[in-house]
């Protein structure tokens, strides 16, 4: 744990953490406003971020100001975006890395043919106020209207309701946690790091599925019964895509093949024949 002596730190402004922006010191001003405390403040913010900035995956290469002139963001853009506010009202505020099974750790609505293209190891990052003397983890990755249609067959999106006294983060299988550190006072590091797995047609697919995902009202009985439904709407709305996903789903197929076989020693066919 981080000392008090060292609080500072996570007051100050980064690169991607831009609080003195215009729009985000107005936006800080005018959510916080009203409260009288700094927990009811970071309460307002969390959920402001939570729900009005929409989960979506891609590029995390964006300032606290982008995320929310876009009003979209990753895990790691929305919580920054969140700690930009909380900095903004003079809240410490900082932030939690996750190492995690990047297959496996988003739960049922992951469609297995997206999942090929996602890194074996991943990084979640989420957020952390400093109230009442101790640090608070919370969590704002995953807004409200995609929780309440998901999390009744994929528990890992379920809705993440945060009090301001204890902690609060997504609905993660901890076998799915590889490591975690927390606090940091600066995520610019990640933010400058280019996505190395899931672009191109793979990542617009996983986003349509997101978006499919937070609108479809159609209760499915199973993660089967959903991937079903999404592969339906896909192939009649986005056909172009589909095509180009078959394809590179394939080619994925092919190399990772040829990368068991480069790896495959004569001694390991030695050993088996034993």
């Amino acid at each position: 744990m981080t000392e008090t002596k060292n609080i500072e730190q996570f007051l100050r402004e980064t690169e991607y953490c831009n609080f003195h922006h215009p729009t985000i010191k107005r936006l800080a001003i005018h959510l916080a406003g009203n409260a009288s405390t700094n927990k009811e403040k970071a309460m307002i913010l969390f959920r402001w971020v939570r729900d009005n900035s929409l989960y979506r995956l891609g590029n995390w290469q964006k300032k606290a100001s982008q995320t929310l002139q876009e009003k979209e963001g990753t895990c790691t853009n929305k919580a920054n975006l969140l700690v930009a506010l909380l900095r903004a009202n003079n809240i410490p505020a900082g932030f939690g890395v996750m190492r995690v099974d990047g297959r496996k750790y988003f739960g049922n609505i992951a469609s297995r043919e997206l999942t090929k293209f996602v890194s074996d190891i991943t990084v979640h990052i989420y957020a952390g106020v400093y109230l009442d003397g101790k640090w608070i983890k919370c969590d704002p990755s995953v807004d409200k209207e995609l929780c309440e249609n998901t999390s009744y067959f994929n528990p890992t999106t379920q809705l993440v309701n945060w009090s301001g006294t204890e902690h609060a983060i997504m609905n993660l299988n901890k076998n799915h946690i590889l490591k975690e550190t927390f606090p940091i006072d600066s995520i610019d590091s990640y933010l400058r790091k280019k996505a190395k797995n899931g672009r191109g047609i793979p990542l617009k697919t996983a986003n349509i599925l997101i978006q499919f995902a937070r609108k479809n009202k159609k209760r499915v009985s199973s993660p089967e019964e959903f991937e079903r439904l999404f592969k339906a709407y896909f192939k009649k709305n986005y056909p172009l895509n589909a095509f180009f996903l078959q394809i590179a789903s394939s080619y994925k197929n092919l190399t990772s093949k040829f990368k068991k076989k480069k790896s495959f020693k004569p001694k390991d066919v030695a050993a088996i024949r034993r």
